[in-house]
């Protein structure tokens, strides 16, 4: 219930009423074990008889109560009486419904902890501060300070270490004669507010190693060791409140002043030792952070040191580009500094003139040793001795690794590269942050047939715009990034970057890298005939582009055709190339929107010539129905029809979209095989609001629950949830755990428990580490995702109907899997939707039927060509160049209410006024990269709906930004960010959308949601779980752990022979491939970290799961590292199926 208040004193604030009430409410006859929660609110505009407001109570009881109490006498406060009454305006329902799930906070106690915390918070001054590195030998050089006024605070609110510094400016002040003169005084002050900009730079507590302080000497002086740079921001304070301009990211402490490699750390000399005392207890109280003390820290000023990196790269481009991009990894990664590298100038020519196309894999070796992360050798007795890199110098060290590396080759070692197979290559990576940049690779990756055509995989690039903490670079409500895409990223899109002394410039960019920020590099070089290619030329000849010369965004989406990540399968003659046209409604729409019937024949050839590339082709009997494919100038989806005779495929407008001479068949996916169906955060809203059962939601993702916490001791279990939710691929997971139990009767998890009937529990401590990976990844998922499965529900990829056989609102659909005798027709009523879902519209209920026409159509749904408007676009604006849609067969998941489909106005195509160049381009890379509303515009639409649903005014305009938002990467035309509904600074979220990480046990900033989404999220138990990091005494795939394991196996008892002792020589062929095998995985494990630091890996387990276990900043970010790690761990994998060893496989 709302109370209206009239007559508030102007001297009383919030506070003031809520203390006073707080006197009234908390004691009879109100409750008083649980304490009557409520919120009291003063309006802004102000009445002549006094200020105005509501008192929010969580039911209508207290309000009635209150009322018949006090509703006539009124309350007085600060000398005024306060009259009370019912209010005539619509119920907050949201805050009534928070009233009712967050407890009573006292006012009094909240603003002495405030005070506590604003005391802990205070900004210290500096006498000196200076951004520097610690160095091997543990002293700390010192590279960048500038002149000014430096404090330095722990800020409890924000939970962050802030850096705040504002440079020294002379102003000389002229006094004619002594006259005080107030307007010269005023003019130079405002001069100088408007001129003195403050740079602020803030440390996260996860990339705060420790606080390091000398314990001998100054202890005013304290480091903070960071492993990773903080965060630059520019605030004129001044200018920012007249014209309400938000802090601009920075690149460094200016912009003219960039930060030098490695300098993320922080050196601060206090005024005081209470200063010093202060601020290192509330870091340490409060935030939690390490503190080491040092016996002695020696400072080294560097900061006119300049490093010869001019030098450098002129080394580096004589040197074969695979030696030197590993040499430049070790500038980047801060192992060796330039002066290092040219040091060694002698030693690297003769590495390469000596040892050629090893000398890359010997220097890779040399680093990891100087650097001190080869744990896969220090844990093995077999190689107790260390290398004396300290005593003996860089180049006794690399004399010493290839002493090594011959020793190796000596023995009869075996490779595990795995052969080349079509799809795949070696590629290299450059990830630039605000401050920094970072090699990584060479890495297994998805070719595409611009790689195919002009091969040189070394002469390209993937480069990825980032934040430090690896999420993607975005824009929010209180920092823009404006001045640093202009100042820092623009540059190296138009001119170009080096890398290992090679001019590397922009290229393009997949649909799909632009999402994530990743756009393609090249360096230009010669093919057989000795022809330059450049970016240029190989833009030019991807096609004619002749009509999308005045639409830069169009002009870069048809690039990007060339740049999507496609399996080859073979080259097609002209002949085997028709057109046919678009199948169009009555009203104008196109109802085969990329898709177009191919051969029987055809299909069969391409399958074969697509299975040939592959190392390990699918050993299916059926061809596939449907292919989503590139074909030069055109894209979408072709759909078997065996009414086309001979090779043919026919290609309609919508799928062509420029003319290209180049006719390879390339497949993006197949229809090979169904997908899981599985629930997710926005469809539930949408479910909820149409009526679908919500008890079934709960009882599926219970079932989800239990199956995820029950593959640590149940190997079919395991096998059954590993192959749902797609993981453990790279090292068939499910076929193993299947196999354990029907094979050998084995059942995983820990050897004490009693073991199921005719069957023998079996314990890993890398498998339990593995399963364990798996289960909280699942629980995971179902917690901040709602991913849940629903079982007998499919994803299928769409297509047209070419026969003309359904009506409209019919679809027709058969599931069927080669591989466990699924064959299913579907029939009656199915509810349909496609990812993302934000519209009621997005559900739609559709009759799917049988038609003999159709009968041969395996794994995808047919959809029909009648009606005014194709059934896919009124699924979130979808259409059948490749979409994914979700077929939902529950009958009590099925909604029963309609809601008609969105419609919107598209956007107009962006437009130049002159025939658009590559800067254009590169332009409108940067408005993408700044006006990327898509996931904002999701967050919002799930905290409104929540607020009241999915049909209401601020969700409808928010599905109306996301079509124009999604739809930016082809028109050119942003979202302005400013179109977004707002809600209140600082209003506390639904619990569902909590990060990971947060704390929900004491935080202001979520509430309790009552709605379905809230009910799912507590529901979900994740415990706070890591797997066993690798360390000197802990390492992959150790010798001893595997023959533990085996020790645990009783073949005999199984029916098998037993183990016998090995020869001298297979141990030692074993032993190195071990090796081999291990240092990969390191290779493979450190790649995909958040930091990138020496001694931080992914686990063993999260490698032979398929998942991540460290919370991102950005979920899709971890997405895609894991799809990266997933695919390098498969090739290692291929690679240790392939050795033999003596007359065995291994």
């Amino acid at each position: 219930m709302e109370i209206f208040m009239r007559n508030i004193a102007f001297a009383v604030n919030q506070e003031d009423l809520t203390i006073e009430f707080a006197k009234i409410l908390h004691k009879p006859p109100f409750p008083t074990t649980t304490l009557l929660n409520f919120e009291v609110h003063i309006f802004h505009k102000q009445h002549p008889n006094g200020k105005r407001g509501i008192l929010a109570l969580p039911t209508a009881d207290a309000g009635h109560t209150l009322l018949r109490a006090y509703g006539g006498a009124g309350i007085a406060v600060k000398g005024r009486q306060i009259t009370l009454s019912k209010s005539t305006q619509v119920i907050h329902m949201a805050r009534i419904n928070r009233l009712n799930t967050v407890p009573w906070s006292d006012p009094v106690k909240l603003r002495e902890e405030k005070e506590r915390l604003l005391e802990q918070s205070r900004p210290f001054q500096l006498l000196r501060y200076s951004f520097g590195r610690f160095r091997g030998d543990g002293h700390f050089s010192s590279e960048v300070s500038l002149p000014g006024v430096a404090h330095i605070s722990c800020d409890l609110e924000r939970r962050q270490v802030y850096f705040t510094y504002k440079p020294e400016r002379e102003r000389e002040r002229r006094n004619d004669g002594g006259v005080f003169d107030l307007l010269n005084l005023m003019q130079g002050f405002s001069l100088d507010l408007m001129s003195s900009p403050m740079v602020a730079a803030f440390y996260s507590p996860q990339n705060i190693a420790t606080l390091v302080g000398n314990q001998d000497e100054d202890t005013t002086t304290l480091f903070i060791r960071a492993d990773a740079p903080p965060v630059f921001s520019m605030d004129n304070d001044f200018v920012g409140q007249l014209n309400n301009n938000k802090a601009q990211r920075l690149s460094g402490l200016s912009r003219d002043y960039p930060m030098p490699p490695g300098c993320h750390s922080l050196m601060l000399v206090f005024s005081s030792q209470s200063d010093a005392d202060a601020f290192m207890h509330a870091c340490r109280s409060r935030l939690h952070l390490h503190y080491s003390a040092e016996h002695h820290v020696q400072i080294h000023d560097d900061t006119s040191t300049k490093q010869p990196v001019e030098e450098l790269h002129e080394f580096l481009s004589q040197v074969p580009y695979e030696l030197a991009f590993e040499v430049e990894k070790t500038v980047a990664n801060f192992v060796l500094s330039p002066m290092e590298i040219l040091s060694l100038k002698g030693a690297i020519i003769a590495l390469q003139s000596d040892y050629g196309p090893d000398a890359p894999e010997i220097f890779r070796s040399f680093a990891s040793e100087h650097e001190g992360r080869r744990p896969s050798r220090k844990t093995r007795g077999r190689r107790q001795r260390e290398w004396q890199s300290n005593r003996d110098g860089l180049t006794a060290l690399l004399d010493q690794v290839i002493q090594e590396h011959i020793r190796e080759r000596q023995k009869p070692r075996r490779l595990l590269a795995p052969a080349p197979q079509s799809g795949v290559y070696m590629s290299y990576h450059l990830i630039l942050t605000p401050t920094r940049y970072m090699l990584e690779g060479p890495l297994p990756d998805q070719s595409n047939s611009v790689l195919r055509q002009y091969e040189h995989h070394e002469c390209f690039l993937r480069v990825t715009f980032q934040e430090e903490n690896r999420a993607k670079l975005r824009r929010d409500f209180d920092s823009s990034i404006t001045d640093l895409l202009r100042d820092r990223y623009r540059p190296i899109l138009l001119r170009g970057y080096r890398v290992a002394g090679r001019p590397f410039e922009f290229l393009g960019y997949s649909m799909s890298g632009l999402r994530e920020h990743s756009v393609w590099f090249m360096t230009p070089f010669e093919d057989e005939n000795g022809t330059v290619v450049n970016a240029a030329s190989i833009r030019n000849n991807l096609g004619d582009f002749t009509k999308l010369y005045y639409q830069p965004a169009r002009l870069a989406a048809r690039w990007s055709q060339a740049f999507s990540g496609t399996d080859p399968s073979m080259a097609l003659l002209p002949k085997e190339i028709s057109h046919c046209p678009d199948i169009i409604s009555p009203s104008g729409n196109e109802m085969t929107d990329g898709c177009s019937p191919i051969s029987v024949e055809l299909a069969k050839a391409i399958w074969r010539s697509l299975q040939k590339g592959k190392r390990r082709p699918a050993k299916l009997r059926n061809v596939p129905s449907a292919f989503q494919f590139r074909l030069g100038g055109a894209k979408g989806m072709v759909v078997q029809d065996p009414t086309i005779r001979g090779n043919l495929v026919c290609l309609r407008p919508s799928q062509t979209k420029f003319v290209s001479d180049n006719l390879t068949f390339d497949v993006q996916s197949t229809s090979a095989k169904p997908k899981a169906m599985f629930l997710n955060r926005p469809l539930i809203v949408l479910m909820e609001f149409l009526g679908s059962d919500t008890d079934r939601i709960i009882s599926l993702q219970d079932d989800s629950i239990r199956r995820a916490q029950s593959v640590r001791s149940s190997s079919i279990d395991a096998s059954k949830v590993i192959q749902q939710h797609g993981m453990g691929a790279s090292f068939h997971l499910p076929s193993l755990f299947s196999n354990l139990s029907h094979i050998l009767h084995l059942e995983v998890g820990n050897r004490e428990e009693p073991p199921q009937e005719e069957s023998l529990r079996w314990a890993s401590e890398l498998i339990d580490s593995t399963l364990h990976c798996i289960e909280t990844h699942v629980l995971r998922e179902l917690k901040y995702r709602a991913h849940i499965e629903v079982p007998g529900s499919y994803t299928l990829l769409g297509v047209s109907d070419e026969w003309g056989c359904l009506r409209e609102g019919e679809i027709f659909a058969t599931v069927f899997d080669e591989r466990t005798g699924l064959n299913k027709n579907i029939t009656g009523d199915v509810a349909i939707t496609r990812s993302p879902q934000i519209h009621p519209g997005d559900l739609q209920l559709v009759t799917a039927v049988r038609r003999p026409e159709l009968e041969h159509l395996k794994n995808v749904v047919v959809f029909s060509c009648e009606g005014e408007r194709s059934l896919a676009s009124c699924l979130g604006g979808g259409d059948l160049d490749g979409d994914d849609f979700n077929l939902i067969l529950d009958p009590d998941l099925l909604p029963t209410k309609r809601s008609e489909a969105g419609a919107y106005k598209p956007l107009p195509i962006k437009t130049t006024n002159h025939m658009c160049g590559i800067d254009d381009v590169v332009e409108f890379v940067f408005d993408y990269i700044e006006a990327d509303l898509v996931g904002l515009i999701s967050t919002h639409h799930l905290r409104f709906s929540d607020l009241k649903d999915p049909s209401c005014a601020e969700c409808l305009d928010l599905a109306r930004l996301a079509s124009n938002a999604v739809d930016f990467p082809k028109s050119g035309t942003p979202v302005n960010f400013t179109d977004l509904p707002k809600f209140p600074r600082k209003s506390p979220r639904p619990d569902f959308l909590a990060k990971e990480s947060a704390d929900l046990s004491n935080s202001d900033h979520f509430y309790n949601s009552e709605k379905l989404l809230g009910k799912l999220f507590r529901r979900v138990p994740v415990k706070r779980w890591m797997p066993q990091e690798w360390n000197e005494d802990y390492s992959p795939s150790d010798g001893g752990s595997v023959q533990m394991a085996l020790a645990h196996v009783g073949l005999r008892s199984l029916g098998l022979s037993g183990l016998t002792a090995p020869t001298a020589e297979l141990t030692e062929e074993m032993t190195h491939l071990l090796d081999a095998y291990g240092e990969q995985l390191m290779a493979i494990g450190q790649a995909h970290t958040i930091l990138k630091k020496k001694d931080s890996y992914v686990s063993e387990a999260e490698l032979v799961s398929g998942t991540i276990m460290a919370n991102w900043t950005d979920h899709h970010r971890r997405r895609d590292a894991v799809s990266a790690m997933n695919l390098q761990g498969r090739a290692t994998g291929e690679g240790l199926g392939d050795v033999r060893v003596g007359d065995r496989d291994v």
